[in-house]
């Protein structure tokens, strides 16, 4: 190799590594067969253990295409297996898009040496990553990390853990699992019930369970952790009932939420779907098995170019099979408030502009918004909101005008501004409070019932110039750049033309990863290494850790609880009273009775609406006088 430090592996690529001239020690797996890893070396003293593209289920190839992983049986070998390199990736999206904290992150990361990447349908494979040091007592904590992507396969990439698994002396596991229509088709039925996605997950899972003391891992100290959709993932471990019994005992959840309603769909979502793919591959539709073995006999490429991919992901498969037991019973959110929730402990936040780079397009970047754009944007994301739910405003008046009334009660500037770049800046935290915000604290008032919680917002950029480049000095965190440095980015990955990292953020990296490695091991983020104080967050103390150039804990000038009692409470009671009214106004009938009923119901909804707002307007009184 021209140079000893290790690239990222992106895509499928292939780590450049320095081998030692002795090998990792050979390790055997029961019912498996012995593999035998590489040393990758950074530098002349660094170097980690490495046992890459070891299978953890059946290939899910032929027969077993769109069904749940098998773990019986695993693939063996019997000469020795080369875990040097790292196995094909699970197929993702044929689509050339992607979100642009996406692309600006990749094209951060990549390197000019990787290789291209290769895919194929036979990509049930886990990488385990160890220190080369003295083994505790117990073994290692070990980090489960679910790869960034969407569910369909939108930019998957798996980040480099070296600095994380050599500093911290902890065991880090990547995990691949089936995406796209691989991995969440269904047909609404026990055919396919979908979540084989999801199932994969469990199902590396019980190996790690089962194996990783091998490779001097305690198997009773396993964090699962998850970053965008691999946080939906975590999410839905904590709800999964069976699938997951026992098989992790920490959760970490970095800006994905599980409680937003397009996270899972019920099964009708996909009806049309099955339809269109019967007619593109010339398939019965029915019945569902016919449809099923049809798709099993078209070649995998094909079938990841034309099976509408990006419509798949997590849907409720409760009563879809007798044989499977559903891994989405309910939707998150009613399993939640039913206490249907795993209790361990759990580490969740989020960055402070998560979607900043989507939201502001073209002159908006530059030089903000006007007031009518402003109120329009809010407008279409409440319809969206309206849509998903089946709301339908035609037979309803002014329902919609009494719903946007209560947003922009919320977020309409007061005093009332023209200015551009605050309205900009209002409606970037509009949509985090939406998607982030209240969401991750939802969960984190849940959780802290039965758990210790502990829940951050990152506000810190890096201080290097050539990492921000396409991003706005004004503008704080965008989605996936607080990965910079919980995997050590400034340690490792080689700017271009030569420029060095700023030490500054190799401090922050060191402390970031200091605190989510404690967590793992000893479930107190603080517990040695650092001087931060880190509260738990509890219903009565809702303090955030504050990830900036400071590391303090919230208080009202720097988190807005009132815009998450908005949206966990407020909003959705303001919908309901708008559907409800609608009902009982067009679904009552013509009589005088019922239109007597109705006109009652109706005064004593209004009463309701009228005693909620003024139970929300002291409440934002007394917290801002606190």
């Amino acid at each position: 190799m021209a140079n000893n430090r290790l690239v990222l592996v992106l895509l499928a690529a292939s780590f450049v590594q320095q081998c030692v001239s002795r090998d990792p020690p050979a390790v055997e797996i029961p019912d498996q067969g012995s593999v035998i890893g590489t040393y990758i070396k950074m530098f002349r003293t660094q170097r980690v253990i490495a046992y890459l593209g070891i299978p953890y289920a059946q290939a899910p190839v032929k027969e077993k295409r769109f069904t749940p992983p098998v773990v019986d049986n695993l693939p063996s070998w019997d000469d020795v297996k080369n875990a040097s390199t790292l196995a094909a990736q699970c197929w993702p999206s044929p689509r050339g898009t992607q979100g642009k904290h996406n692309q600006l992150f990749m094209d951060l990361i990549k390197s000019a040496e990787m290789d291209e990447p290769q895919y194929d349908e036979d990509c049930l494979f886990l990488n385990i990553y160890i220190p080369d040091a003295t083994i505790p007592t117990e073994g290692f904590s070990v980090l489960v990390w679910f790869p960034a992507s969407e569910f369909d396969g939108d930019t998957p990439f798996i980040l480099n853990p070296f600095q994380m698994v050599f500093k911290q002396k902890l065991i880090v596991v990547t995990v691949q699992y089936r995406l796209g229509i691989f991995g969440f088709f269904t047909t609404m039925d026990g055919e396919a019930p979908g979540n084989f996605g999801l199932m994969d997950q469990s199902a590396a899972l019980l190996w790690i369970n089962k194996n990783i003391k091998l490779f001097n891992g305690n198997e009773a100290s396993v964090t699962i952790i998850g970053h965008g959709t691999g946080g939906v993932c975590v999410g839905l471990h904590l709800t999964s009932g069976e699938w997951t019994e026992q098989m992790f005992h920490k959760a970490i959840i970095m800006s994905g939420s599980v409680l937003l309603d397009s996270v899972v769909r019920t099964p009708k979502h996909y009806s049309p779907i099955l339809d269109e793919l019967a007619t593109t591959y010339g398939c019965y539709r029915r019945p569902t098995s016919s449809l099923v073995e049809c798709l099993r006999r078209v070649e995998d490429h094909l079938l990841v170019e034309n099976s509408h991919s990006e419509q798949w992901g997590p849907v409720i498969d409760k009563g879809l099979s007798n044989i499977t037991t559903p891994f989405i019973s309910d939707p998150p959110m009613m399993m939640i408030h039913e206490g249907k929730l795993r209790k361990v402990p759990l580490l969740i936040g989020h960055t402070d502009m998560e979607e900043a780079l989507e939201l502001t397009i073209g002159d908006m970047v530059e030089h903000g918004i006007g007031a009518e754009m402003y109120e329009s944007l809010l407008e279409d994301a409440v319809t969206m909101d309206l849509f998903q739910m089946k709301f339908n405003d035609s037979q309803c008046g002014g329902n919609m005008e009494t719903i946007m009334d209560a947003v922009q009660f919320q977020y309409k500037p007061y005093p009332p501004t023209t200015d551009p770049m605050m309205l900009r800046t209002r409606y970037i935290e509009f949509a985090t409070d939406r998607k982030y915000v209240a969401p991750t604290i939802e969960l984190a008032m849940h959780m802290s019932h039965q758990a210790e919680t502990y829940v951050y917002r990152f506000d810190i950029k890096p201080r290097t110039k050539a990492v921000l480049n396409d991003i706005p000095e004004w503008m704080g965190v965008p989605h996936n750049f607080e990965l910079i440095f919980l995997w050590g980015l400034p340690y490792w990955l080689m700017l271009a033309d030569q420029m060095q990292w700023d030490s500054a953020d190799k401090r922050v990296s060191d402390i970031v990863m200091t605190l989510w490695a404690n967590f793992a091991k000893f479930t107190n983020p603080t517990q040695v290494g650092v001087y931060i104080k880190w509260d738990t967050f509890t219903n009565d103390e809702p303090g955030v850790l504050i990830i900036d150039r400071s590391f303090n804990m919230s208080d009202h000038t720097t988190m807005n609880f009132n815009a998450v009692k908005f949206w966990n409470h407020y909003y959705p009671n303001v919908i309901s009273f708008a559907a409800q009214c609608c009902n009982d106004t067009y679904n009552s009938g013509t009589s005088y009775q019922n239109m007597l009923s109705s006109s009652v119901v109706y005064s004593i909804l209004v009463a309701n609406f009228i005693l909620l707002q003024s139970f929300i307007y002291m409440q934002i009184q007394f917290f801002f006088q606190t």
